[in-house]
């Protein structure tokens, strides 16, 4: 009896051990919150007259590091780039032979450098060494940002040449070089003293030379001249501190390439092709090569910028044609254009809108009634309507004409619906895409329009069927309204945009002196305000041109979001400062 006890209690002993003993999955503690500190450098950060071949910075914890080869920047810049590696919680820098002599370095890692657990960055981490006497103090600072909205990149660099050589960006490396950081902030620190031309560069190869289409520039006229920021504290009361510079504002744009190049085309059924360009053509012009075309056989439409048209064939009869693609007597390419599906052609045999076809299909022929098409649009008439607004009607081919005197608006008095009076137009004349219906609102009162069928018909003679809209119109107490009072001294005329949040442009004003600006009716909401120092005078904004030395057309905005409230007044002075 006892001798089972005792094997009773000697198990119980064996699991009680073995839970004790029982290996549990560590929590790691509490998360790592901040960035690696360096606790020692050999040789020292600012060394004078360096001659060491390697670099040895010692952090607190262990380190690894992420993206150097879009971080690395030195500058200026080596015979070699330096091998940069890591070994536990040291950062480890080997550098080439043939350094120049009396010359400050600066090594910058940006946020390469993260600790091994959370990879969290040293922020703007550089190394800086003389290989002279000194290590040189002056900088240049400022900021460099898309010149058409301002925004910021990715990764942008800032490059000074000692070079007053206009064409030296595309052929040379620069001598000082940094990257802007966030909201295109920029800081070229430890120069020596001189006059440097300074750009900043979209650098598509990272070669740091401007030689790629499609990179993007900026420049600045003047020679820049480094500083010390002690220059401008004044060291006593009598002797007042001398006046900082200006700030430096780079304004990055894409310029337009030299030469026209074709880039593609896209067909859309029936007969509209869209050709795309790499710079704004000048005279577009398809010569035929299979065929003898009707005159006038298309119909083009630009885009915006130029670096587009829509092309709108007629009276093709074909499947397929080849055409030159020209810009005036320039031939830029030659192609097939397929029209449509090569088993069936289909030939028209009548004119006039009910002209009869013949398809012929595997050697039948069939004759049948022409079927008009009906044609693509749309419109804005809503069950709420803008009492202040315009009706319009937006169409995807441009219209060959249309009857004013089957457009018809009515308004609700009682139970009955009486005339009102209004005017139509083409908006565009060149583009013929859109019509408007101006008439004179009342609020909160109801409407109808009639539009009858075959009012509209577009260059392929599609029409439409009737429509009947009937809808209400809002009311003043609706909206707010802004009066911008415009402080502006220029010589150019000055394009004033009031934009969404998305900075979608919803109305457009020029001015050519200081005068105020009204916006009576703005739905409440959050709204941006942009100017363009039209330079030109051709109504919107330009790029630069590098070779002429021609900056991009300034922009300026309001720097603060402007809200508009329900029935509420607003007020807002801007003072421009054009220089």
């Amino acid at each position: 009896m006892q001798k089972r006890i005792n094997t009773y209690i000697a198990i119980v002993l064996v699991i009680f051990i073995s839970a004790c003993a029982t290996v549990v999955r560590p929590t790691g503690g509490p998360k790592d919150t901040t960035a690696p500190i360096a606790l020692s450098y050999k040789p020292a950060n600012g060394s004078v007259n360096f001659i060491d071949k390697k670099i040895v910075i010692k952090f607190d914890e262990y380190i690894v590091l992420e993206k150097l080869t879009q971080q690395l920047v030195v500058s200026p810049q080596m015979p070699e780039k330096p091998v940069v590696s890591i070994s536990g919680k040291k950062l480890i820098v080997e550098l080439p032979d043939s350094l120049k002599e009396n010359t400050t370095y600066t090594i910058f890692f940006g946020d390469a450098v993260v600790n091994f657990k959370e990879k969290l960055p040293v922020h703007n981490f550089s190394y800086v060494f003389s290989t002279g006497n000194i290590v040189d103090s002056l900088i240049v600072e400022g900021t460099a940002v898309k010149a058409f909205d301002h925004s910021d990149y990715d990764e942008l660099f800032i490059m000074l040449y000692k070079s007053k050589d206009d064409s030296v960006i595309y052929k040379e490396k620069p001598y000082y070089i940094t990257k802007a950081q966030s909201r295109g902030n920029f800081f070229l620190h430890n120069l020596a003293p001189g006059e440097y031309q300074i750009y900043a560069l979209k650098d598509a190869n990272r070669n740091y030379i401007y030689d790629q289409e499609g990179e993007e520039i900026a420049f600045c006229k003047n020679l820049v001249i480094p500083y010390h920021p002690s220059e401008f504290i004044a060291n006593d009361s009598v002797k007042p501190a001398k006046e900082k510079p200006e700030d430096l504002n780079l304004f990055v744009f894409e310029e337009w390439p030299k030469d026209i190049k074709f880039i593609s085309r896209k067909i859309f059924p029936p007969h509209k092709v869209l050709f795309t360009f790499n710079k704004p053509i000048k005279d577009f012009n398809l010569i035929p090569l299979d065929f003898t075309p009707q005159a006038n056989w298309h119909y083009d439409v630009y885009g915006n910028d130029g670096d587009s048209v829509t092309c709108f064939l007629l009276g093709i009869d074909k499947d397929s044609i080849d055409v030159i693609i020209a810009d005036g007597d320039l031939h830029l390419d030659t192609l097939e254009i397929v029209l449509a599906n090569k088993k069936k052609k289909s030939v028209n045999t009548g004119g006039g809108l009910f002209g009869r076809k013949k398809t012929k299909e595997d050697g039948k022929s069939t004759v049948v009634k022409k079927v008009i098409p009906k044609i693509d649009y749309s419109n804005n008439v809503t069950k709420a309507v803008h009492f202040f607004s315009e009706l319009s009607f937006n169409f995807k081919v441009p219209l060959d004409n249309y009857k004013h005197e089957r457009i018809e608006l009515y308004q609700a008095r009682d139970t009955l619906w009486i005339p009102v009076k209004i005017e139509t137009r083409v908006v565009d004349k060149e583009k013929k895409q859109r019509i408007s219906i101006k008439a004179k609102f009342q609020e909160r009162k109801k409407y109808k329009l009639v539009v009858q069928d075959s009012t509209f018909f577009d260059l392929y003679l599609s029409t439409n069927d009737s429509l009947e809209k009937t809808f209400e119109t809002t009311e003043m107490r609706e909206y707010g309204s802004l009066d911008l009072n415009v402080k502006y001294s220029g010589e150019s005329p000055l394009i004033i945009q009031l934009l969404n949040a998305k900075e979608d442009v919803l109305m457009e004003n020029v001015i050519h002196e200081s005068q105020i600006v009204k916006y009576p009716y703005m739905i409440p909401g959050k709204y941006k305000i942009k100017a363009i120092e039209d330079k030109n005078n051709n109504g919107k904004w330009d790029r630069g041109d590098l070779e002429k030395r021609i900056l991009p057309e300034r922009i300026y905005y309001i720097n603060k979001i402007i809200t508009i409230r329900a029935n509420w007044d607003n007020e807002q002075i801007w003072t421009l400062e054009t220089k």
